[in-house]
Order: structure tokens, then C-alpha cells, then sequence
């Protein structure tokens, strides 16, 4: 049944009845904002020079550009940090600058801006610094900056202490008085907004959305993919714009990498690949201390490009074998999961590098939000806390751990992932604090599942259904549920752990996968003509050589009634 929004919707937007009733059911209202939501254009995006602090920005970069001082970019190593730095250096040598850059080495300068790198950017004869992806809370680094006279432009989208640090300027949407209207941009975002207003400033492009810009959106559109921020507004534009020119690579090295991760070469790629093929070979080079090559790959050409590429990949391979490694003992562990929504997780000798995914999949395992700590002696030989936090969805997990802030020697993040360091005796403390104040009041959203029948799906409401795209934070994939499918065919074991099924209603038929069922054995001799309940979520793939194809892909199935039953 459908309501009168889902109604205008029918009749405004020419949509099928399934896809206004989601559209409603989703909390859209306005006929004109799911038509922007529906069709994005580059024209929805807003001004760089909204941002507070952007006119000092450029103003200071042009100078420095124009004297031919030495500009350094101080970078982050995880995919939004060094994507950030690739989107800057682009843009600062197109318009002659003398730039450099500097990634922290994970492990020995671990999370967030560094002094030692302010102090060697001084000594190196550096006039001007700009962070992407980092600084908003490092006063001490900058501080320093300010007593060795080098001014600093911070570009960054974490959420702000109480104080800004003091820099020359600050390009943060999240920061007090700053009438940006979206505040959603990851780091990538932000420095590509500082990117287009040089770039607009020095001549380079003229009129809206010139090819030169939105070559950018690229990357831009990996990074926020890949730091999961809301894929809604002007990131949704942004991502949107960048898939669609994923499929078409002009730089060697994004080739080299989309080769590796996507070796079957979609004709389009989707907010997936990004999320687990692209993004996670990126983030790898980070967490093994090698950012650096994701940086240089960006700018070699097609013979090089290619080695560094692969050298990303082993890098991927090998930061499985140690996730593999830890998760292993933390199930060895097995701790009781404590009245808190928060579980902690520590152990010596654990790779820093890969504590973040590691998390993220304790959560998955477990719905609550964890904190996996690595154990490792300082110089001194006092032992300190090295970890990383991740939350489930609408869980507010930065600001659970500002309760306890002044337990940390380092802290950082946003609203579902932290960074952190603490010395290892302030551990019982840290622990104790988040059995009192982790419970479950904090917000965490449900799965929202949706009632649809399986003949509504026809190949034009799938088609419908990809408007929807990209998916992610924000903006999540729509669950189906679908009752008293018929079993067409006979059921399919694929590779000994997967399940394919044929199955149809009132005519329509639709191939459901199974990935790695349970009972597979319980399938093998269910007739045909069975009645089966289903949950699903429905996945297009696109392919030069194979097609477009439509499939679903269960979460859970049910046989309701045998063969020849009333159903």
C-alpha cells in the first residue's frame, strides 16, 4: 500500500509504485528534493568560497606560488590522507608551485600531525605547510609551526576540540561560524575544495565544471567511499560524478590499480568496488607504512605505475594475514562482552597498521562497537596503548570517548572511528569508564527492511532501483524481503560453499545468490515448485564482454511449503 507522498512521486517522477514507496519509506517528502536526490547534477555541489577561511587560504597559497617558496603538504596515510594529497599536489604543480609532501610512517610517527615533521619542514627551507585530512587537534605540532614562523593552512574535516589549533587559516565545515552548507565532506572534500578556488583563481578553468575539474572527482569519489562519510547532498553529487569517470581512467597509475582490483573491468563501477576492492588496496599501503607508493603511483608513468600497483597489492595480502592473525587470538580470548556497548580488545605485538579493520570486523561479529589496543614497549621501556575504534551504525563513538579524553595521550577521529594512544596502566581506568557510560542509550539504527513482492521487480524497476546508487554511510543499500517465491529450477552448488536459485512469481523470474549458505546439503533435494521467504538486497553488474545482469543476493531464506503445496 502506498501513501500519498509515494503517490506525487508516481505521478511527478514517472517512478514504479516500488520505488515511491521506498522513496517515502526512506522519509522523502518533497517532490523537488527526491527529484535532486534521484538525478544529481554538478550544479547542486556548492561555492569552495563559502568555506570560512578559504579566501586567507588562497590568498597565502597564491602568494607563496608566486614568490616561489616552498610549499609542503602534510598528508594522513589512510586513503582519504594520501587521495587528499594527490588532489592538492595535482593541483598546486598545474599551477607552478614548488610543492612537496609528507606522509607520517604508521608505526613510527604514529596517528595525526607530527612535530618532527613541522620541525623538518622548517629546516628543509619550507615557507608554507597545508595539512590534508589532519591537524584540527594538534596544537602542540602547530604551536611549534607558529614559534619557527611557518604558517600553516589546515584542511581538514574531524571534528574540532574546543579550541582551533592556531594556524593562519582553517578550512573545516565542522568549525564554529563556518556557513558552509555541507558539513559532510571528508578530507579529500575539503582539499578539493581548496584545489578548485586556486584553480579558479589562477585561470585555469572557467565556467562550471570544466573536463580539468571534474578529473578530480575520481579520487574524490574513492576517498569518500572509502572513509565512509554520509553519501548524501554534495558528497552524493561528488561520488556520483566520480564512479561515473572510474570507468574510464586516464591516469596510469588509477589504470594499473583498477586493473589489479577490478580485473573483469565493469563498464561501470559501483560505491562496492570502491568500499572492498579499490579502497581497501589503497588503505593497505597506509597500514603497512608504505603510503608514500600510493602518492608516487598517482604520478608515474604507465611502465612504473604498473610495479607499484602490484607492490599495493602484496602489501593487501599481507595486511590479511595479519587481521587473520589477530582476530584469531582475540577469539582465543574469549572475553565475556561486558554490560557496556563498548568491547575492548588488547594484545602485545599486534601490527598498529591493521587495528582499525580489525575493529570493524569485531563489530560485525558482535554489534557492539570495539576497541582493539596494541601493547608495545616505548623507548623508555614503560608500555603503551596503541588503538583503534570503530562503531556500528548511528553510534556516536568519538563523542562516547571524549567522556574520558584526559585518559589519552593521543585521541582523535569522528563520529564511528577513533585513533588513540594511552599509556597501558591507564588501561583498568579507560575500561572501567566505558562499563558506566558505553550502555545502550546511544542511538544504533536498525536494518530497514522492506516488504516487496518478487514480480514487482522487473527489469525496469531494477533499472529504477540504480538511481538510488551510490550506496554507503547515509544512504544504505535497500533490504528486501519477498514471500511465497516459487523454486523454478532445480538449486545450483557453486564451488561447494554458495547456493544459486531460480525463482519466480507471477512470471517474473530473478537468480538469487547464496553466498556461503548453511545447510547446503538440506538444498540439494528440495523440489521444484517449493515455496520460499526471502530476504535480499538486489545487485546489478555491468560488463563489456558479459553484459548487464540483475541477481539477488540473500541474507536469508526460508522453504514456507513443499512442492504441490497450498500456498
Amino acid at each position: 500500500m502506498s501513501g500519498r507522498t509515494a503517490d506525487l512521486f508516481r505521478a511527478g517522477l514517472g517512478l514504479s509504485p516500488l520505488v515511491a514507496r521506498l522513496l517515502e519509506a526512506r522519509g522523502w517528502r518533497e517532490l523537488s528534493a527526491a527529484t535532486e536526490f534521484l538525478y544529481p547534477r554538478l550544479e547542486h555541489t556548492h561555492s569552495p568560497w563559502l568555506m570560512l577561511g578559504m579566501k586567507t587560504a588562497v590568498e597565502r597559497t597564491r602568494a607563496a606560488t608566486d614568490r616561489g617558496e616552498a610549499i609542503r603538504i602534510l598528508g594522513d596515510y589512510d586513503a582519504d590522507g594520501t587521495l587528499a594529497t594527490v588532489i592538492l599536489r595535482q593541483a598546486l604543480t598545474s599551477l607552478g608551485a614548488q610543492v612537496s609532501y609528507r606522509l607520517p610512517e604508521r608505526l613510527r610517527d604514529g596517528y595525526g600531525l607530527q612535530t618532527s615533521a613541522i620541525e623538518q619542514a622548517v629546516a628543509e627551507g619550507v615557507k608554507l605547510a597545508i595539512t590534508v585530512d589532519t591537524g584540527i587537534r594538534e596544537h602542540t605540532a602547530l604551536e611549534r609551526a607558529r614559534e619557527l614562523g611557518l604558517d600553516v593552512i589546515v584542511t581538514d574535516h574531524h571534528l574540532p576540540g574546543e579550541t582551533l589549533p592556531p594556524a593562519l587559516a582553517v578550512l573545516n565545515p565542522h568549525q564554529p561560524g563556518c556557513p558552509y552548507p555541507d558539513k559532510g565532506l571528508c578530507g579529500s572534500g575539503v582539499a578539493f575544495k581548496l584545489a578548485q578556488a586556486l584553480l579558479e583563481q589562477g585561470g585555469l578553468i572557467e565556467g562550471a565544471w570544466p573536463p580539468r575539474l571534474r578529473s578530480y572527482l575520481k579520487l574524490v569519489a574513492m576517498a569518500t567511499i572509502a572513509d565512509a562519510v554520509p553519501l548524501v547532498g554534495e558528497n552524493r553529487v561528488l561520488a556520483r560524478f566520480g564512479l561515473e569517470g572510474l570507468a574510464q581512467p586516464v591516469n596510469p597509475g588509477l589504470q594499473a590499480l583498477l586493473a589489479l582490483a577490478l580485473p573483469r573491468r565493469p563498464a561501470a563501477v559501483a560505491s562496492a568496488d570502491v568500499a572492498y576492492r579499490i579502497a581497501p588496496r589503497i588503505n593497505a599501503a597506509g597500514r603497512m607504512g608504505a603510503a608514500d607508493r600510493v602518492v608516487e603511483m598517482f604520478f608515474a608513468p604507465a611502465a612504473e605505475a604498473a610495479a607499484m600497483a602490484q607492490s599495493l597489492e602484496a602489501l593487501n595480502e599481507q595486511r590479511k594475514a595479519l587481521c587473520a592473525a589477530i582476530l584469531a587470538e582475540i577469539e582465543a580470548q574469549a572475553l565475556p562482552p561486558g554490560p557496556g556497548a563498548v568491547v575492548v580488545h588488547a594484545g602485545a605485538g599486534w601490527h598498529r597498521g591493521v587495528l582499525g579493520i580489525v575493529a570493524s570486523r569485531v563489530v560485525e561479529r558482535g554489534g557492539k562497537a570495539a576497541l582493539v589496543i596494541a601493547l608495545e614497549a616505548d623507548g623508555e621501556g614503560r608500555m603503551q596503548a596503541h588503538g583503534s575504534g570503530r562503531a556500528p551504525a548511528g553510534m556516536h563513538l568519538h563523542q562516547l570517548l571524549e567522556g574520558c579524553r584526559d585518559l589519552f595521550t593521543r585521541f582523535g577521529g569522528h563520529a564511528q572511528a577513533v585513533g588513540f594512544s594511552l599509556p597501558a596502566e591507564q588501561l583498568p581506568a579507560l575500561r572501567a569508564y566505558l562499563e558506566t557510560a558505553g550502555d545502550t542509550s546511544l542511538p544504533v539504527e536498525a536494518e530497514n527492511w522492506f516488504d516487496c513482492e518478487l514480480a514487482e521487480l522487473t527489469p525496469q524497476v531494477c533499472q529504477e532501483l540504480r538511481r538510488l546508487e551510490p550506496f554507503g554511510e547515509g544512504n544504505p543499500e535497500p533490504l528486501f524481503r519477498a514471500r511465497g517465491a516459487r523454486l523454478a529450477q532445480a538449486p545450483a552448488i557453486l564451488k561447494e560453499r554458495h547456493l544459486k536459485l531460480s525463482l519466480e512469481q507471477d512470471g517474473i523470474r530473478h537468480t538469487a545468490l547464496y553466498w556461503n549458505a548453511p545447510d547446503l546439503a538440506a538444498w540439494v533435494g528440495l523440489a521444484v515448485g517449493s515455496r520460499l521467504d526471502l530476504s535480499f538486497r538486489v545487485e546489478h553488474t555491468s560488463h563489456p564482454q558479459y553484459g548487464e545482469r540483475t541477481q539477488l543476493i540473500v541474507r536469508e531464506i526460508f522453504v514456507t511449503a513443499a512442492a504441490g503445496a497450498d500456498s
